[in-house]
């Protein structure tokens, strides 16, 4: 029992440090560290469908210049160098939070840039009543397209999260005053003469985000043609779901899903709900938002969909008739290199291989019309040739030029036993930004998943000679709700002059497949 009680207090530390605990957690374990207000700036970032959202960056050290400032404008310049233990930054709500009277309030409040005519209004924004009045925290000036400055307003400031005594990376917009005397002076909820409030995520796309800088373009598919979306009233649940054994399987119990009768309903969703992705529910279109295996968080989600004006309803996962995935055969973590590489066992490892975007969804689109979805799949399927003659088995979750939501690409690799899922994306920026390259691979949580980036990233950089950008940890979904060690590969930027070269000839797309590949084969032995 003791051992028990040790796993299950280390399992709710972890979760509470990934924002995923319970809800009391975070205010009573959290503490909070002052920053030096000179070295630390809030920034109005655009992103693609002409909002804004927050970005902080802070100065680490004095080796490189994080930032400069012309007046009101920003210049992130942490984008043009390899910015690990110089910058710090926030980019979303996994960034950074609001801390009012020294309680956390991410459970409670959203942190969201309003647009309205004259300027831009950093605001915490409450998820748990739409009646709420916002709290103001700054404001900045409505440039379109540029990075501004955010002043905050007196009494707010930013501090850094701290755990037993740990500094993290996690940023509070902090005021000392207690939630109900702030509450008592803010503002009405509506605004007048302001554009209607939305969340601005860092990205529209399910690979959030969380975290990458820049922000993605994405294309945001429309829905599929005559058909009806779902009509439940207010309040009130849809029809029980068709049975869904791959989410059943993955131990998944309600799903949270969104009527989607046109684009301009799903762009919100995903405001709300970056991973949100478009599918079919007994014949009907709608967003899922999420699956959950407890009813109180896709209670939460619900709630916080419907704040937005969205009819967010819960529907329930059949499990009957539900079988266990075969075995893995996972190698053993590695502990210490050893001089002589040990062969790979044929036929005993399955890779997953997950082209991303295709059909209506081409992806990032960059210099030229070079679009993402057409350079994956050719990448993805040298992968999977490359690994083959090595005698490492594969599988494809797009084979074609096909659209597939995020579900079925993870789900596909878990029903099949899947031992790594390597995720292959192309990046993107403005088309103003050309001077923009380089590759970077990201993980979500486990060692594993960092040893298996670590090992990709490395071989990628020697095998091209791109930039290297780094290994990052990310909520992408499909890394995120993988059980085996699961990375995505951000292969070079389709809008820089130097990564557009290369994806755009064979001869550089060859180079990365065989720099996936041979850095999935270090990592098996």
């Amino acid at each position: 029992m003791k051992s028990f009680g040790l796993r299950f207090w280390a399992l709710t530390v972890l979760l509470s440090l990934a924002g995923l605990g319970p809800k009391p957690a975070a205010a009573f374990e959290f503490g909070q560290k002052e920053i030096d207000p000179d070295r630390v700036v809030a920034v109005a970032s655009p992103i693609p469908n002409g909002g804004h959202q927050l970005l902080v960056l802070e100065q680490l050290s004095d080796r490189r210049q994080c930032w400069e400032e012309n007046g009101d404008q920003v210049e992130p310049l942490l984008l043009q160098f390899d910015f690990t233990d110089i910058c710090g930054r926030g980019t979303d709500s996994n960034g950074y939070s609001v801390r009012v009277g020294g309680q956390d309030l991410s459970w409670r409040y959203d942190v969201r840039v309003l647009k309205t005519d004259s300027e831009l209004k950093l605001v915490a924004w409450s998820v748990e009543s739409g009646s709420n009045p916002y709290l103001e925290i700054g404001k900045a000036r409505n440039v379109d397209g540029e990075f501004t400055a955010i002043r905050l307003n007196p009494g707010w400031r930013m501090t850094k999260r701290t755990y037993n005594g740990q500094t993290l990376g996690h940023y509070y917009l902090t005021h000392d005053q207690d939630l109900n005397t702030l509450i008592a002076t803010a503002p009405p909820r509506s605004l007048p003469g302001a554009v209607t409030p939305s969340e601005t995520p860092t990205a529209l796309l399910p690979r959030n985000p969380s975290s990458t800088l820049p922000t993605i373009p994405t294309t945001i598919p429309t829905p599929f043609p005559g058909r009806s979306t779902p009509t439940a009233p207010p309040g009130q649940n849809l029809p029980p779901s068709a049975p869904s054994n791959q989410a059943a399987l993955l131990g998944f119990r309600y799903r949270v899903v969104v009527p989607a009768s046109s684009s301009d309903v799903q762009a919100k969703v995903r405001t709300v709900i970056p991973d949100a992705f478009r599918t079919l529910i007994n014949g009907e279109v709608v967003m899922q938002a999420g699956l959950f295996r407890d009813r109180l968080t896709a209670d939460a989600t619900r709630q916080q969909l419907r704040s937005e004006g969205l009819r967010a309803s819960i529907l329930e996962i059949e499990t009957s008739g539900v079988v266990s995935p075969p075995p893995r055969s996972t190698p053993a973590p590695s502990r210490r290199p050893s001089s002589t590489p040990t062969r790979v066992p044929a036929g005993q490892i399955l890779v997953a291989i997950d082209a991303g975007h295709g059909g209506a969804d081409p992806g990032a689109v960059g210099i030229g019309g070079l679009q993402e979805k057409e350079v994956v799949l050719d990448i993805a399927r040298q992968v999977e040739q490359i690994l083959e003659q090595q005698g490492i088995r594969t599988l494809q979750t797009r084979s074609g030029d096909l659209e597939i939501d995020l579900e079925p690409r993870v789900a596909t690799a878990e029903s099949r036993g899947a031992d790594i899922f390597v995720s292959i994306h192309a990046n993107a920026i403005s088309l103003s930004r050309p001077e923009v390259n380089g590759i970077e691979t990201y993980f979500y949580s486990s060692s594993e998943g960092r040893r298996l980036a670590d090992s990709v990233q490395n071989r990628l950089v020697r095998q091209t000679g791109a930039v290297d950008r780094g290994v990052r940890e990310a909520r992408f979904y499909v890394i995120r709700n993988s059980s085996m060690p699961a990375i995505l590969v951000e292969t070079g930027f389709v809008t820089g002059t130097q990564d557009a070269a290369r994806l755009r000839s064979s001869s550089g797309r060859r180079q990365i497949a065989e720099g996936i590949a041979n850095g999935v084969i270090d990592y098996l032995r």
